[in-house]
C-alpha cells in the first residue's frame, strides 16, 4: 500500500497542472511576442528601420530565440496554474526558463543551421533584455491575476 502511494505521488509530480489550458496558450503567446520584441528591438536599434526592410532575414534572426523558448518553459512549469497567478513563483519559474531559453537560442543562432554569428557579449544582453521583458509582464500579469 506504501509503495502503491509512493508512485501515486511521483505520477502526480510529473504531471503539470494546468487547470485551464487556453490561459496557458495565452500565456505562452504573451512570452513569444515578449521575445519577439526584445529581438526586434535589438535588430531596430542596431539597423534601424532597415532592418524589417527584408522581412525573412528578420524573422530567420527573431526565430531561434522563439524556437528556444518553448522546452525550457514546459519543463520549468511557467504554465502551471500556481506559477501564473502567483508574482513570486512567475519570476523564479520564468527566470530558469528564460537562462535556459536564451542559451538554447543562442545556440541555434551561432549553428550553421541560421546565418550569421554573435561576438561573446551579445548572449549576455540577449539574455538580460530577455529576462527584464519577460519578468516585467510576467509579474504584473500575476500580480493582476492575484
Amino acid at each position: 500500500m506504501a509503495r502503491q502511494s509512493a508512485q501515486t505521488r511521483t505520477t502526480n509530480r510529473l504531471r503539470p497542472a494546468i487547470g485551464d489550458p487556453r490561459r496557458a496558450l495565452a500565456f505562452a503567446a504573451g512570452d513569444l511576442l515578449a521575445i519577439g520584441a526584445v529581438v526586434g528591438w535589438g535588430l531596430y536599434s542596431h539597423h534601424g528601420a532597415a532592418a524589417f526592410a527584408t522581412p525573412i532575414d528578420s524573422f530567420m534572426t527573431v526565430l531561434p530565440f522563439l524556437l528556444g523558448w518553448p522546452i525550457p518553459a514546459v519543463l520549468a512549469g511557467v504554465y502551471e496554474d500556481g506559477v501564473i497567478g502567483d508574482p513570486i513563483a512567475a519570476a523564479r519559474y520564468v527566470t530558469v526558463a528564460g537562462i535556459a531559453a536564451a542559451n538554447l537560442g543562442l545556440i541555434l543562432r551561432t549553428s550553421p543551421l541560421f546565418e550569421g554569428s554573435a561576438a561573446w557579449p551579445f548572449g549576455l544582453v540577449v539574455t538580460g533584455s530577455t529576462l527584464v521583458v519577460l519578468l516585467g509582464w510576467r509579474v504584473v500579469a500575476a500580480t493582476l491575476l492575484d
